[in-house]
Formats: structure tokens, sequence, C-alpha cells
């Protein structure tokens, strides 16, 4: 990728802040062969989604996320949205994990090692992959995701990780199961609806699942696929008992609560759910879509998204 230019949009608040000081190392890294790197940061209170619409509009050829997963949720929105209403092509996108979880990273196979990040993104390998889009909560409009979508359980952890001040990484996520365990979330009573079929029960959990793992450390979709053209919907089918609890949520940890009875899978491509009685909490790349709502939808969109990897 000799003689390239590389948009490069940083947020120099992902892991606690320390992502701020890997700038001019990135810069200096992807400016090798002769490149030209264009290194912009994003604001507190402004993430890279305007940034990145704005350069999809200049017909940008590659657009590298520095930061985690949050800020890989808002590139991809920016890229997808200005592809989707301006008629142009989808930027390839290039990620360089220094955030608190990289889930979207390490189902891609992307490394956390500056040097070798860049490298791939170098070496123009591209994968296309599949994406998602939600709509319900804050976006009725919509809003597009590429790793997952969790509901109860699932993101009640990860908006609790994200409030500790000191704590980063897999053990922010672990702090919190332990305190979402405590005070563990009513079954909610709903319509899930998988590609048309419909059927009432109630659950504590579901992930719909583009990539394998979500809180950086949870299999949630051991055997998802990122470019198969399906989600993978992982489910408790039934209310899980209080005795049942920890044991099934340490399943997490390595994707085994696909083998229990208490959960069933379906692969498809269009899911619908919609509450009777509790709001749902639901979150999108470990992205709040709501503290609590009602109903929401979610339709993959396949093969769309080019990533270096």
């Amino acid at each position: 990728m000799a003689d390239r230019e590389l948009f490069v949009i940083l947020n120099p608040h992902a892991a606690k802040g320390r992502a701020n000081k890997q700038g001019e190392l990135i810069k200096t890294l992807l400016a090798q062969d002769g490149n030209h790197v264009e290194l912009v940061y994003t604001k507190k209170g402004e993430g890279a989604e305007k940034l990145v619409w704005q350069a999809t509009c200049e017909r940008r050829d590659a657009i590298i996320a520095a930061g985690g997963d949050g800020t890989i949720n808002e590139t991809v929105n920016g890229m997808l949205k200005a592809a989707a209403e301006k008629q142009l092509p989808v930027p390839n996108l290039g990620v360089i994990p220094i955030g608190r979880g990289n889930d979207f990273a390490w189902g891609m196979q992307i490394p956390k090692s500056l040097t070798e990040a860049c490298s791939i993104i170098l070496q123009g390998t591209k994968r296309t992959i599949d994406a998602g889009i939600v709509y319900g909560g804050k976006y009725p409009e919509g809003r597009y995701f590429v790793n997952g979508l969790g509901v109860g359980f699932e993101p009640l952890v990860n908006f609790l990780a994200s409030d500790f001040k000191h704590v980063s990484g897999t053990p922010s996520y672990v702090f919190a199961l332990i305190r979402i365990l405590i005070n563990y979330p009513p079954p909610y009573s709903v319509e899930l609806t998988l590609d048309g079929r419909t059927q009432k029960l109630q659950t504590q959990q579901l992930s719909i699942c583009n990539g394998r793992r979500m809180g950086s450390a949870f299999l949630m979709g051991p055997d998802a696929l990122f470019d198969d053209g399906l989600f993978d919907v992982v489910y408790a089918n039934a209310p899980i008992p209080s005795w049942k609890l920890v044991p099934l949520a340490l399943t997490f940890f390595k994707g085994g609560q696909v083998k229990h009875k208490e959960f069933s899978v379906s692969r498809v491509k269009q899911v619908q759910m919609v509450s009777s009685d509790h709001p749902m909490p639901v979150h999108v790349d470990g992205e709040e879509i709501s503290k609590g709502c009602m109903e929401f939808s979610v339709k993959l969109l396949e093969a769309i998204l080019p990533v270096f990897c």
C-alpha cells in the first residue's frame, strides 16, 4: 500500500485515556513506504462519526479507527451512513486496537501490538464482512454495528463496566459481572421473531452475534462468523433459577452456554423483539441503544464492509 492516503481517527480517551500517548507512533508506523497519514483526534463529547462521515464523502480510500469497540462502531456508522446517503463506495476499514475491550479486533485476529496492527493495514489484505443495523431505543432511524447486540444481562454488565473509573479491560467486566449477579434482572416476557417465525418466551439474556466475543472476555456467540451471511442468536429460552446463575454465567467465558438446555441458538438474518412487561436494556458493540426500551428490530447487511486483516 505504498503512496496511499490513510485517514486515522484516534480516540484519545480510549482505555481510560492511555490511548492519547499512541498517536505519533501510529502516524510514524503508517507513514512507511511514503504513505500520507492524516491523524485526527476525537474530542470529548464528539465522537468519530461526523469526522468519518465527512471523510467518506471526500472519497477517502482507507479510514483507520484507533481506539476501542466504541470508536470502531462510530467509524462504521460514519462510513456506512455516508455511503448509503450519498451513494458512495464504502471505504476500507483499518483497526488499531487501543481500547478497553477490543472484541472486534480479537475476532478479526488483529493483534494489540501497534507495530503488527499497522503492518496489517500496510499489507493491504482485506476481508469483506457482514454488518447489522438496529432500529429502536435512541435510534429509531437505525444504528449500524459490526460485532454484536446484547439484551438484558449482557448490556447491564457492559454499562456498569464502563462506569468504573480506575479499572479497565477484562477486570472491569468481571467485577461488573459479579455486581450484576447480586441483583440479577427479572426475566422479560417477550415475543421473539426470528426470520419471520415468532415465539413467546421469558428470557434474561439474548445476544445477536456477528462476532464471537463481547465484554472483553465472554464468548457470547462461540461459533459466529463475520462473513457467513447470518447472525448467531444465542438466548436463554426460559427463566434461569437463582441457583444456576453463577455456574451458567461462568460458562460465558468459554462459550459453553450453547451446550446447556437453558440456551438456544438460531442462525438468521432478521430479528425482532417486543417486551410485554419490563423495558429491555440494549447495547451494540458496547454502545448504548437504550437503558430500557420495549421493542427493537435488527437486520443483517451481507458483505458490506471491507476490513484490513
